[in-house]
């Protein structure tokens, strides 16, 4: 890349701010554009991302239930277990 920090082999501070400052530039112009493509995304997909996040959600939240289910029953037999070798 044209713009890059240099370290060593900067004649000055002036050398290193301009690369830093460049990059920086760069850096942003990507995020720009990330974000208008998000929102193209949104515009022409928005209903069907939603279906999509909306059954994700749902089922997350389901399976991290059943995992603490399984996990309160998984503790319960242990405690059975412990009670039945007399600990």
């Amino acid at each position: 890349m044209r713009y890059e920090v240099c370290e060593a082999n900067c004649d000055n501070f002036y050398d290193a701010m301009e690369g830093e400052l460049m990059r920086m530039t760069f850096l942003a112009h990507k995020a720009a554009l990330f974000e208008k493509v998000k929102q193209k995304i949104e515009q022409e997909e928005g209903e069907k991302l939603d279906k999509i996040a909306t059954l994700l959600v749902g089922e997350s939240r389901t399976r991290m239930q059943e995992d603490r289910e399984a996990e309160r029953e998984y503790d319960d037999f242990r405690s059975k277990l412990r009670e039945a070798f007399g600990d």
